[in-house]
């Protein structure tokens, strides 16, 4: 299976334009599941996305992209800010190649400012794509070992990022979440990082993919790029023959002893 991530800019508050922008990028690559950033519909500003409802997306909004969608045959996953009748949600939205919204995912950790804006979800997402098996996340889920983990444990051959990492101390981190994600739950590993100037901070995209054993297979530059990772269910079976770190796992690894000095 092939996976598009469109490492692209947007335009702050545009959701029109930027759903446009998406519809033609779907048409013009030729893979079988395409990805956008956190929160590509309208940018990465929590505070702006207070501020104006119309920067949270309605099903109206989505017509030109399904549209697009159908057309590929392609599956879509789009980060947006999608209204709700209380506060919004940072989400993947997932159009199936006849480009209908198969369902979305809901970030489940917010980061920082996210937590006055947002509602968090409380739950994971796999998207079972014939013979390959997808998990979904958002940006600073990947700072947590336990989503992958239950992807993997649930079959996943693949989990992928939609994220908004800036410049800054976030970029080591970054470097750091999602090879390790891969190598500790023997799945490939996709981000599709935000690249551009947003309400203060620089994007620096980077966005892409790493095998079952953590080694690097795509890297994306800090401007606007799509690349395109290939997921294999035969490679992740033949890395789990030699590190065998999902049968491996102890279950006596929850069991803490303590010793005192007195």
């Amino acid at each position: 299976m092939r996976i598009a991530l469109a490492q692209l800019a947007s335009l702050p508050g545009d959701v029109g334009a930027n759903i446009a922008r998406a519809a033609a990028v779907v048409r013009a690559t030729d893979t079988d599941v395409l990805a956008f950033p956190e929160l590509y519909t309208c940018g990465y500003d929590p505070a702006g996305i207070a501020a104006n409802p119309r920067w949270s997306l309605t099903p109206s909004a989505l017509t030109p992209l399904a549209d697009a969608a159908a057309e590929a045959g392609t599956w879509v996953l789009l980060g947006a800010s999608v209204a709700t009748r209380n506060r919004p949600l940072n989400a993947v939205v997932v159009l199936g190649p006849d480009g209908t919204v198969r369902g979305q995912y809901v970030k489940n950790h917010l980061w920082g400012a996210e937590k006055r804006v947002f509602d968090p979800g409380h739950g994971l997402l796999l998207l079972d794509l014939g013979e390959v098996s997808v998990g979904v996340g958002v940006c600073y889920d990947a700072g947590f070992p336990e989503p992958a983990r239950a992807y993997a444990r649930a079959g996943a051959h693949a989990v992928l990022f939609c994220s908004a990492f800036a410049a800054g101390p976030t970029e080591h981190r970054y470097r750091v979440y999602h090879p390790a994600r891969a190598l500790e739950n023997t799945v490939y590993t996709l981000v599709v990082n935000a690249v551009g100037d947003v309400a203060g901070e620089r994007y620096f995209g980077a966005s892409g993919a790493w095998s079952p054993a953590g080694q690097p297979l795509v890297t994306a530059g800090r401007g606007e790029e799509v690349c395109i990772a290939e997921i294999s269910p035969a490679e992740v079976a033949r890395t789990r023959e030699h590190l065998t770190y999902l049968t491996d796992l102890s279950s006596g690894a929850s069991h803490v002893a303590r010793l005192s000095r007195v």
